[in-house]
């Protein structure tokens, strides 16, 4: 859980300023209050709601790019495939299989710290080791989203700003980092998908 605090403190700020600017735009900028209710949603959104839209967003990207990478690939990485460059330095960068599932070790991770439960990451942080095929961990993801939506579900205007616990995070904090965080390895799939000559599903024209 370590290396995900620094995502969630850094994302904090942007956290807020999201937060910040949807309220003013719920409140309006001083138009007249028919125009304001014209345009109203019919179910005002909600600080959970907001949230849970943008890992909404990020997790269709991811696993839809996790369905699309053949299985020969789960194995992939700049470093098994000997592309130039320092790949194996201290240790060698994750496979492609393993991004996907250090993508949900980080999920179950904040999903737990919102909740205020206690959930250490696995050793590498990558993950069940029982988790292996394609089918494995495109499930494993799956069920590591939906535990990141429950969490993020519980989060309302009375806690979003208090920490989980004296010293720890805010539950906007640790949110917005689980987004942030998914954000960053979904960058780099992008990356190992281009070398393999792959478009993302996320950038086909559209059919």
């Amino acid at each position: 859980m370590k290396s995900y605090k620094a995502t969630a403190v850094t994302m904090s700020l942007f956290g807020v300023f999201c937060i910040g600017s949807f309220a003013q735009a719920a409140g309006g900028g001083g138009g007249s209050a028919a125009s304001a209710q014209s345009s109203a949603p019919s179910t005002p959104p909600t600080i959970a709601s907001v949230l849970d839209r943008s890992l909404s967003g990020i997790e269709r990207n991811i696993l839809r790019a996790a369905d699309a990478v053949p299985e020969d690939k789960y194995d992939f990485s700049p470093a098994t495939a000997n592309i130039p460059g320092d790949f194996k330095t201290p240790d060698p960068v994750r496979t492609l299989g393993q991004q996907f599932k250090h993508i949900g070790d980080a999920l179950e991770s904040y999903a737990s710290a919102i909740l205020g439960e206690k959930r250490e990451s696995s050793a590498d942080e990558n993950g069940p080791k029982s988790v292996k095929t394609k089918h494995d961990v495109i499930a494993y993801l799956k069920s590591a989203f939906a535990q990141a939506h429950s969490a993020i579900n519980t989060i309302n205007q009375q806690n979003v700003v208090e920490p989980v616990a004296p010293g720890k995070p805010t539950r906007l904090a640790l949110a917005v980092g689980m987004v942030g965080h998914s954000n960053n390895h979904y960058g780099q799939i992008i990356e190992y998908l281009r070398m393999n000559g792959m478009v993302p599903p996320e950038s086909q024209p559209s059919k």
